[in-house]
């Protein structure tokens, strides 16, 4: 079974899967924690859940990018 998803859909469904899990938890910035940790905190997060994540290499473009 061969199925075919661009990145701009994987990117959706990433970006919405982990918007929904938030919209359920507690915010954790309070007025006493730093914004900037916390925003790290949550890219950290981000980047653990997109790594878990298997793309085969039809996914990836048929060319390079070149500087």
């Amino acid at each position: 079974m061969n199925l075919k998803i661009t990145r701009r859909r994987l990117a959706a469904a990433a970006l919405g899967s982990s918007v929904a899990l938030r919209a359920g938890q507690t915010p954790t910035a309070g007025p006493s924690e730093d914004l900037n940790t916390v925003a790290k905190e949550h890219l950290s997060e981000d980047s653990e859940a997109l790594t878990k994540v298997e793309l085969s290499m039809a996914t990836e473009p048929a060319f390079q990018f070149k500087a």
